[in-house]
């Protein structure tokens, strides 16, 4: 029941009654609500209804019809005739639930559009960086956004891909520097094994063989070493760092290793930072090792603090890099002076691996006070 026939019905049920006088057939207009109403009265004979409907009408009580268009209230009066209350049903107050409804699920689906249309954009792009890294484009990166939901892959795609890019620098170089380096002692020893199948005399045979001996050592020597830099960032992978006191691992390191050899300069603070032991140890050593081959009588070793980050700097008093070559003395076998440098060239491609993984860099550049070569270890302090 609408709430304007809720008011009328009581006023309905008065005339029918008769408690209000005799009345026309009249035309009604209801401005508040812009519709139609028509009152009027028919004989009982002259308007046919169901017998169930004549009892209801009997018993006092209302009968509610409806068109398409209009709706109509039936009510007994005293004389025994029918009050008709018709009323337009388009004129009924207008129910804005159904545009209300369309417009909320509209207005979610511009929403969710906009939510949603910035993630399948980025996804398309990780999508098509994805497929590049696949063909080969190892330098391939995402631009980082600001959208929280997929910032975190984006760094990790990154992350991957550089890491990718790393490997297979390294094993270019790897394969490279194996195949440079394994050229000279392959011909030594055919050279050796031939010389050493003509020579009759056995002293002389005695010295092929070792010098043969010497080149498969070196050989094997080199294959070691390329294998454990092959294996070395899959190890510093596995292993969780931990909190390290740079100042106590110096001291320990100095005073164990080299007896004095060494010169420490030491803050008065202890400074720490986020690395493994054995592996920041096996950084250091290589390029203490380094300094005190290749310097004269003094090495010196240094810890500063410098903003956010410790420095640990390594000096000797040799005749130190030239600035041509001090980038490339961090890639494997690498070696500066072939006729006078022992070893493969890997010990600082070594340093510089495990320094990178703990989040630090490595330069060199000459020391001021003793004129050879300064390497500079920079690790954030934690």
């Amino acid at each position: 029941m609408s709430e304007q026939l809720s008011l009328t019905l009581p006023l309905l049920k008065l005339m029918a009654s008769g408690e209000i006088p005799d009345f026309d057939s009249d035309f009604i207009e209801d401005e508040h609500n812009q519709r139609n109403a028509i009152l009027y009265t028919r004989a009982m004979d002259e308007y046919p209804l169901p017998a169930l409907l004549q009892e209801q009408l009997k018993r006092q009580e209302p009968v509610y019809l409806e068109t398409q268009e209009h709706v109509m209230v039936h009510l007994l009066t005293s004389t025994h005739d029918i009050l008709i209350y018709q009323y337009d049903k388009q004129v009924e107050k207008e129910d804005y639930r159904l545009p209300l409804t369309l417009s909320f699920y509209l207005l979610l689906v511009i929403v969710i559009v906009i939510f949603l249309a910035p993630f399948v954009r980025r996804l398309m792009r990780l999508s098509t960086a994805a497929s590049k890294l696949g063909e080969g484009q190892l330098d391939v990166r995402l631009q980082v956004g600001t959208l929280w939901y997929i910032r975190d892959i984006e760094l990790s795609f990154n992350q991957m891909a550089s890491k990718i890019s790393l490997l297979m620098d390294d094993i270019k170089l790897l394969a490279g520097g194996l195949s440079h380096e394994l050229r000279t002692p392959l011909a030594r020893v055919r050279m050796g094994l031939d010389t050493l199948v003509e020579a009759q005399d056995e002293q002389l045979r005695a010295k092929y063989e070792s010098r043969v001996n010497q080149q498969l050592d070196d050989m094997e020597g080199l294959l070691i070493h390329m294998l454990d830099f092959a294996r070395l960032q899959h190890s510093l992978d596995e292993i969780k760092p931990h909190r390290v006191d740079v100042t106590q691992m110096l001291s320990n390191l100095i005073s164990n290793t080299y007896h004095g050899s060494v010169e420490l300069n030491l803050p008065s603070q202890s400074v720490c930072i986020n690395a493994d032991l054995r592996y920041l140890n096996m950084a250091v050593s290589n390029i203490i090792d380094n300094a005190i081959k290749y310097g004269h009588s003094k090495c010196t070793v240094a810890v500063l603090h410098e903003s956010n980050h410790v420095v640990v700097s390594i000096s000797d008093d040799g005749l130190g890099i030239e600035a041509e070559k001090r980038a490339t003395v961090f890639k494997p076998f690498v070696r500066l002076d072939r006729q006078q440098c022992a070893g493969f060239g890997i010990g600082l491609a070594f340093s510089a691996k495990i320094i990178s993984r703990y989040h630090g860099t490595i330069a060199v550049d000459t020391c001021p006070e003793l004129g050879g070569a300064r390497f500079k270890l920079r690790f954030p302090i934690v």
